[in-house]
């Protein structure tokens, strides 16, 4: 699986708590308020190997974790991990079992520019049917994101990016 699915989610929520975090910001002591969040679920959904063209179902256990700083004079800052523990069972009967962490960072200030930094390593293992280990996959993916929020709404759109970096590399 290559959870091209799940890959924007943790900018979408840092985008979203930074708009949050700022609307409260104007309002707070000059003190920071820093804090910590966590988030577990499980997706099932179907995929398509690159490696083979085979279809599958997936089972995924995405867990959310990390800590951020909001301070008074507009600043946010978001860190953490997305890690993902994940298994595809091919239609041939083959399956693969991934452990895949991802370590991400997002930055923003009182003027609206956003940067955000995630970078995934993603080794699995691919067996046959009866249990026999027949290979490794291994999925790299890195992403950068700045933008400047120009209109306001707290979501980036055509026009507000000023840097662009997204890489994904499968190895069979």
């Amino acid at each position: 699986m290559y959870k091209l699915w799940r890959k924007p989610r943790p900018f979408l929520a840092a985008a979203a708590i930074a708009g949050l975090t700022l609307a409260l910001a104007g309002t707070a002591s000059a003190r920071a308020t820093v804090g910590t969040f966590y988030n577990q679920e499980t997706i099932t959904g179907t995929d398509v190997s690159l490696c083979t063209g085979l279809s599958g179902t997936t089972t995924n256990t995405v867990t959310d974790a990390g800590r951020f700083v909001a301070n008074a004079d507009g600043t946010f800052h978001v860190s953490g991990t997305t890690t993902q523990d994940y298994r595809t069972v091919w239609s041939d009967g083959s399956y693969e079992i991934h452990h895949s962490p991802s370590h991400f960072e997002f930055n923003t200030n009182a003027t609206g520019e956003v940067v955000f930094t995630e970078a995934q390593q993603d080794p699995g293992t691919l067996y046959a049917a009866d249990g026999q280990v027949i290979g490794k996959v291994s999925v790299f993916t890195l992403t950068h994101q700045t933008w400047r929020d120009l209109n306001g709404n707290g979501q980036p759109d055509p026009g507000e990016f000023t840097a662009i970096v997204d890489q994904f590399r499968v190895t069979c």
